[in-house]
């Protein structure tokens, strides 16, 4: 989660902290002494005899000493100086000689332990504010560091023992409402998210996290003109905030002004070039224009910021299988389940390219990892079965199917369907399944699409490719691609 308002306040606390120190400064005036000269007395004149006049000599004008600046004054400047530079750790490391009258400054120690966060030092920054709080037990700042910290180390019970030692204090305060917003917009709990954004606006009505945060609840909700009247207003305020374009980018494509939402959420990438989500939406909105070419491009771009990611990978992989560019399709479903073993969804649409590839071994792995996420469908298994029976191996097939049969009720089509393709042939037990699967059209047209579809799979793996072509043919003139099975029907059809 992004912290703005955070690293804001560390900021304006450092320049509080230079405020104070410069105000420590002392000021030395040097006192001028007046002398009084009195007027010699007059006497008479005396001639002389005139000798040269020597030349003037040469003024020397004194520069005044300069006394050197105090400890305090000289440390404030070095450390904004380093923070001008982004060189956190630098800063960190010059509070090793901090002066001895700065080292209890409490604006100092949040400052310190708000570059640890920055660093990702979590640990030391908890320890750092707990110093602050040793003084000052309510001290926010320093409270608000550790929900930070809690929330980043996943410690779920430390977050909510420093976020409920905040609300007692301030209970609409702006960080730990807007984290909870968070969390529950993570959940997709929106209307929850959005009262808690509700409450870091009571205390924060300009804050532009808590803004963002309530207009994209809104959108969530399907409460578009709020949304956008949010959104315009957090424009107005500040035209570069790259979320509240991209947002706005959103609302313009639920009108489908496709062109307006991708000029849009460009726009947003002037200010946040390598946002991950941005170019996701970009290429979702080429998409909707069936604009292949320039979606890829985009979702390309987002796999350069996050390879180890999975969305755009998922989202390329749909547009190549779209457009039947099979190869490109495998690769990137392979890199979903590479870099997110847990997203199910892959493994049947990866099963079935490795299929079609004919790359028998992934495949019936794939499907199996399908089938321990559905375990009530046996079309893995049965897919399973025929690639075994294609490759010879009737005693893997056979196993395959015992066990399976051992799941299915005796008198359902799924498991005579399975005892087809392992058992001795017979052709009354052949006749009597494709009677059960006609009287099926009118029950189920799902299941009788599927039936009909394992129907021509038995008779490709025993060689009836006729047969197979004739089964596939009643499979793809239903124009119902409800089952994934539809695809494969097409493609043993050459289509």
């Amino acid at each position: 989660m992004k912290n703005r308002f955070f690293v804001l306040g560390m900021i304006l606390c450092l320049f509080g902290a230079v405020l104070t120190l410069t105000c420590c400064k002392s000021t030395d005036t040097q006192g001028e002494t007046e002398t009084t000269v009195q007027a010699p007395e007059e006497k008479e004149p005396v001639e002389t005899p005139a000798i040269p006049a020597p030349e003037p000599e040469k003024l020397v004008e004194k520069v005044p000493e300069v006394a050197p600046e105090p400890a305090n004054i000289v440390f404030a400047k070095q450390l904004q100086a380093l923070l001008a530079q982004g060189r956190v750790k630098d800063a960190i490391a010059l509070f090793d000689e901090i002066p001895s009258e700065l080292a209890d400054d409490l604006d100092l120690m949040i400052v310190l332990a708000s570059l640890y966060v920055s660093d990702g030092q979590y640990d030391m920054a908890i320890k750092t504010a707990d110093k602050v709080l040793a003084k000052d037990p309510s001290n926010l700042s320093a409270l608000e560091i550790k929900t930070l910290c809690a929330k980043a180390k996943g410690d779920s019970s430390a977050y909510k023992a420093a976020s409920k030692a905040i609300l007692a204090v301030d209970p609409y305060n702006a960080q730990v409402n807007i984290m909870e917003g968070d969390d529950q917009a993570l959940n997709h709990k929106w209307k929850l998210a959005r009262d808690a954004y509700t409450k870091a606006l009571k205390s924060e009505p300009e804050n532009e996290d808590a803004l963002y945060g309530y207009a994209k609840m809104t959108y969530y909700m399907d409460d578009l003109k709020l949304a956008k009247e949010i959104c315009q207003s957090l424009l107005d305020k500040n035209p570069q905030n790259a979320e509240a374009l991209a947002l706005m980018g959103k609302l313009a494509a639920e009108d489908m002004n496709y062109v307006r939402a991708i000029k849009l959420t460009q726009d947003a990438l002037l200010y946040d070039p390598d946002n991950y989500d941005f170019y996701l939406d970009i290429g979702t909105y080429y998409r909707y224009q069936g604009k292949y070419t320039e979606a890829a491009k985009n979702w390309d771009k987002a796999v350069e910021i996050l390879p180890d990611y999975f969305l755009a990978y998922a989202y390329l992989a749909g547009v190549y299988d779209e457009q039947e560019k099979f190869d490109l399709a495998l690769y990137n479903y392979r890199k979903v389940i590479e870099t997110n073993p847990d997203y199910y969804y892959a493994y049947e649409s990866t099963a079935i390219l490795e299929y079609h590839f004919g790359n028998y071994d992934n495949a019936r792995e794939l499907f199996d990892k399908a089938y321990s996420y559905a375990p009530n469908n046996y079309s893995y298994k049965l897919m399973n079965i025929a690639m075994y029976l294609k490759e010879g191996n009737k005693t893997a097939a056979k196993k395959t199917g015992e066990a399976l049969m051992k799941t299915l009720d005796r008198e359902s089509l799924e498991y005579n369907m399975a005892r087809l393709f392992i058992d001795n042939y017979s052709k009354n037990a052949e006749t009597s399944l494709v009677n059960k699967i006609t009287k099926e059209r009118e029950n189920d047209r799902n299941k009788y699409g599927k039936m009909l579809f394992y129907m021509g799979l038995f008779n490709e793996v025993n060689g009836s490719l006729d047969m197979a072509r004739e089964y596939y043919a009643k499979v793809t003139a239903m124009q119902a691609p409800m089952f994934f099975e539809y695809r494969i029907a097409e493609w043993g059809l050459g289509l």
